[in-house]
């Protein structure tokens, strides 16, 4: 199984645990993955079975955020990539993985997978290689990951999770100002 990180930006909603972004892009260089650049060719993904996909932590399988065969996780590919909206669960895990969203401590996506086809290309005036994949064979999982392999990939919470957010933590500064007021007044 092949493993690649994408970068991302966090966005997240709270009320609703959800989390969306884009998994997977399309016609963008990888950061070095050892000797070599690749990219994902829009087609890629044509002939693949999305059915039974798990959105995890960290490639861990025993960290399980979401699945579409449960319907906590949903999947759609357009001429950009591979984009999806999981629910979190309301588990330690879950919780661990929406604060560090909200703190910017995971900013990637990433995805394990086989490759059916592809094409390796040197490039001139360097030693690197390009390795273009043109089919993938299986997609088993995405994942959540602090290091990302394409830096034009995103995750975030949903708008309205983001909101939720920023309403409960204006509550809560609201609410340590007048703790502080009470104080004062004593």
């Amino acid at each position: 199984m092949e493993i690649r990180n994408l970068s991302s930006k966090p966005s997240l909603d709270k009320k609703d645990s959800k989390v969306t972004g884009t998994a997977v892009v399309f016609n963008q260089w990888s950061e070095d993955l050892g000797g070599f650049i690749e990219t994902i060719s829009p087609n890629a993904f044509d002939n693949v079975d999305l059915e039974d996909i798990v959105l995890l932590y960290n490639h861990d399988t025993g960290a399980v955020l979401s699945r579409t065969s449960a319907d906590t996780l949903s999947i759609n590919i357009d001429e950009n990539g591979l984009h999806f909206t999981g629910r979190l669960p309301d588990t330690t895990l879950g919780k661990d993985v929406l604060t560090n969203l909200r703190n910017g401590n995971i900013q990637g996506m990433s995805f394990g997978f086989t490759i059916d086809a592809d094409d390796w290309q040197e490039t001139e005036n360097s030693d690197q290689l390009k390795h273009v994949i043109k089919s993938i064979g299986k997609l088993y999982e995405i994942s959540l990951t602090p290091f990302p392999a394409y830096k034009e990939t995103d995750v975030a919470l949903s708008e309205r999770s983001r909101k939720k957010y920023q309403t409960l933590e204006a509550d809560k500064a609201w609410l340590e100002l007048q703790k502080e007021l009470n104080i004062k007044e004593i």
